[in-house]
Formats: structure tokens, C-alpha cells, sequence
């Protein structure tokens, strides 16, 4: 068996200039530029190789430009959340930290854990996730010109009024074309309208719940809430019993999931049974809203998948 028909694991270290391969167990390291000509020559380069699987780390979307070609290729891809990569770079005793060493890592990582293959989004998620990440932006901006506001006088005053109403308008903007998106494609636009439908989740959740999370009610509970991070983790070791905590996952989803249980536990009669009930077993108010955002997005999760609109049961009373 030559070792070009050895199965090779294949770490790609990105950066906004360069593309660092490492091919395990063939033990080569090769660069290209991550651009399109680069990675048009990665893929001819694998070719002379039976690829296992490429593994790549999450890198603010630089990695995006290569996952989706590769991809297209018919290699499979699974992209790492960063922490997963240290944490094991540190577990085998790679302490150093190089682009060549951190492709090598990520190619032991996949040759040693095997990870799911990450299924990329379309051009369309994609432009419907760079949308209402800009919207977040614009509104945080929009905040902070509005507390700034407050403690301003004469010309900065004006300019920063000035401002306010120009993000205000690029917002309704992006509103508009985020609109216009979710219309043209008939299944989000049926998603929306099937979130919509629960107290609690207005148009701006259930638009970055389909941007953001396209996995909703295609996955168990279990592996949804792990992939959100809102699953409660032990912590114990021995007789030590910590809290159990929440962490990892996507942050964008977690908080809009937030934002809808803060209002659900106002308007949403079923999670605020459910509030209500933890409070009275004395569960602490900030526990108890992360146990109701894990409950939304298992409701949110059996209504997509089920394709239903909310009807909860109703909620019976006790007795007088």
C-alpha cells in the first residue's frame, strides 16, 4: 500500500492570508493563500490523496471561503469551535502555538475523535446570517449613541443625533431586506410565521432562530440544547457537588433565547407556570430563567418539527 492510498486526516489552520494543511499520518505540512486561487490549488493537492476528512477551526468566517469549495469537491468538513482545538492542543501536550502546529493539532483531533461532519449553509442562510448579525450590530451602536446622548451638549449632541437617526434608518433598511429574504423562500417564511405564533417570540427572534439555527426541528432536544448551550453540566468530582452550569454553544442563539424567556415569563402562560413553580421551589430567579430558555427551545424545537402552531394545553388551576 503506497502512502498516498493511506486514509490522511487533514487540518487547515485559517488566517486571512494563508491556508496551513496538515496531512495526518502522512506527516506533510503545505501552505496555500487563502484565496481563490489558493484554495482552487489545496483541492488539486488533495487529490493526489485519499482524504478521510478535513478539519478546520471556526475562524469569524475566513474559513468559510475554503469549508464550502472543499465541500463542493465532495470532501467532508467539520468545522471546530475554537475552545474544542486548545483544549485539546493542551490534553496532548502541544503547548506551543504556531499556524503549522495548530493544523497539525486539528488533524490529530480528527483522526482521534472523529467528528460529526458540519453541514455548511447556503448562499441564502449565509446572507440572511451576515443580515441579522448586522442588525445586531447597528442596534448595539444605536444604544450606545443613546446613552452617550444623554450626557452630550451642543454640536456633539447634534452629531450624535444625527447618528442615531441614521442607524435608525439603515435598521428599518435592514428589516426590510431580511423581509424580503425570509418571503422569497417559502419554508422560512412558514418557520417564521409557526415561531411568531408563541408569547414571547417576536419577528427579530424568530428571524435570527432560522438564520442562526437552522437546525431547529431536525435534532433531538438533548443534542439541540448542547448545540444552543443552554443544557445544564454537571460539575462534581468525588464528594464535591458543584452548580451546574451552561456554557459553549452558539452566544447569538443563547441570547435571543434570553430575550424571548424574559418576555415569556410576562405573557407566555405556560412558561410562566413553569417560572413561577421554580421560584416557589426556591430556585434562584437567574437559574430559573435558563431552565425556561431551555424549555422554549424545546417547545420552538417539537413545533418545527411537528409543523405546529402553538396550542398549549390549558393550564389547570388549583382548587380554592
Amino acid at each position: 500500500m503506497t502512502s498516498n492510498s493511506v486514509p490522511q486526516w487533514v487540518g487547515i489552520d485559517v488566517s486571512k492570508a494563508y491556508l496551513d494543511v496538515y496531512l495526518r499520518p502522512q506527516k506533510q505540512a503545505v501552505q496555500f493563500p487563502n484565496q481563490a486561487s489558493g484554495i482552487a490549488a489545496l483541492i488539486q493537492y488533495l487529490q493526489a490523496f485519499d482524504v478521510q476528512q478535513v478539519i478546520l477551526e471556526a475562524t469569524g468566517g475566513l474559513e468559510l471561503a475554503a469549508a464550502q469549495a472543499l465541500q463542493a469537491s465532495g470532501y467532508g468538513c467539520s468545522i471546530l469551535n475554537p475552545r474544542q482545538a486548545r483544549d485539546f492542543a493542551r490534553a496532548s501536550g502541544k503547548l506551543a502555538k504556531t499556524d503549522r502546529i495548530d493544523a497539525a493539532v486539528l488533524a490529530h483531533f480528527g483522526a482521534a475523535m472523529q467528528p460529526a461532519v458540519t453541514v455548511l449553509t447556503s448562499s441564502d442562510q449565509q446572507a440572511l446570517q451576515a443580515l441579522v448579525t448586522r442588525r445586531r450590530q447597528l442596534v448595539e451602536m444605536l444604544s450606545g449613541e443613546k446613552n452617550r446622548l444623554s450626557s452630550t451638549q451642543g454640536k456633539m449632541a447634534e452629531d450624535i443625533e444625527t447618528h442615531i437617526k441614521w442607524l435608525e434608518q439603515r435598521i428599518r433598511e435592514l428589516d426590510a431586506a431580511m423581509a424580503q429574504l425570509i418571503a422569497a423562500q417559502a419554508q422560512w417564511q412558514a418557520e417564521c410565521a409557526l415561531l411568531q405564533s408563541v408569547p414571547g417570540i417576536g419577528k427579530v427572534i424568530a428571524t435570527t432562530l432560522v438564520a442562526e439555527l437552522p437546525e431547529l426541528g431536525h435534532l433531538s432536544d438533548k443534542r439541540l440544547s448542547a448545540l444552543v448551550g443552554v443544557a445544564p453540566l454537571n460539575h462534581e468530582s468525588g464528594n464535591y457537588r458543584g452548580r451546574r452550569m451552561i456554557w459553549g454553544g452558539r452566544a447569538r442563539v443563547r441570547a435571543v433565547l434570553y430575550m424571548g424567556a424574559l418576555v415569556a415569563v410576562r405573557h407566555n402562560p405556560v412558561i410562566q407556570a413553569f417560572y413561577t413553580r421554580l421560584l416557589a421551589q426556591g430556585k434562584a430567579k437567574k437559574v430559573a430563567l435558563v431552565a425556561c430558555m431551555h424549555k422554549l427551545l424545546r417547545m420552538l424545537n417539537a413545533m418545527v418539527r411537528d409543523n405546529q402552531f402553538w396550542n398549549p394545553p390549558p393550564i389547570s388551576c388549583p382548587a380554592a
